[in-house]
C-alpha cells in the first residue's frame, strides 16, 4: 500500500462520518421545518411516540438497520426514506471526494452545492426556518472544511 492510497483511505473514512451526519441532519432539519419545531434541541426524538432517543438509535443508516427499521420504544416503523436520504449524502460526497480529490475545493464546493438544493426541493412554504437550516449546516461545512484542508496541508509537507 502506498502513502498516496493509505491517507486516501483515511480521508475516505473521515469524509465517510462526516457526509452520514449530515444527511442525519438534514433529514432531521426537514422534518422540523416542515413541522414548524424548533430546529436546535437537546434531545432527538420519536416523531411517532416523542421519546428521546439515546445516541446509539441516532447512528445514521445503521441504527435503522439494527433496529428493524422500527422506533426501539414504540416499535413503529421509521420510514425508509430516513436511511436512504443519509446514504445518498453519503455516496454522493463519496463519490465527489474520488471526482474532485485532487482539487478539494471544488468537491467542497460540490458539497454545499448539494445540501442547499437538498433543502431548497424539500422546505417549501418554511423559509424562516429554511434559512436557519442552511446556516447550521454551513457552521458544520465550515467546521469540516476547516479539518479537512488541515489534514491536506498536513498531508503535502514534506517530511522533518
Amino acid at each position: 500500500m502506498t502513502d498516496l492510497s493509505f491517507y486516501t483511505s483515511k480521508l475516505l473514512i473521515f469524509v465517510i462520518l462526516f457526509s452520514a451526519i449530515v444527511g442525519a441532519c438534514c433529514t432531521t432539519l426537514d422534518y422540523r421545518i416542515r413541522k414548524d419545531l424548533p430546529l436546535v434541541t437537546k434531545d432527538c426524538f420519536c416523531s411517532f411516540c416523542g421519546h428521546a432517543l439515546s445516541i446509539l438509535y441516532q447512528i445514521p443508516v445503521l441504527s435503522w438497520i439494527f433496529l428493524g427499521g422500527k422506533c426501539h420504544y414504540c416499535k413503529r416503523k421509521i420510514p425508509v426514506r430516513y436511511p436512504l436520504i443519509e446514504a445518498g449524502f453519503i455516496l454522493y460526497y463519496c463519490v465527489t471526494f474520488f471526482i474532485f480529490q485532487k482539487h478539494p475545493i471544488l468537491y467542497i464546493a460540490s458539497w454545499y452545492l448539494f445540501f442547499v438544493i437538498f433543502l431548497l426541493l424539500r422546505s417549501d412554504r418554511h423559509f424562516k426556518s429554511l434559512f436557519k437550516g442552511l446556516a447550521i449546516l454551513c457552521v458544520y461545512h465550515i467546521v469540516f472544511t476547516t479539518v479537512l484542508l488541515m489534514i491536506l496541508a498536513a498531508l503535502s509537507m514534506p517530511a522533518v
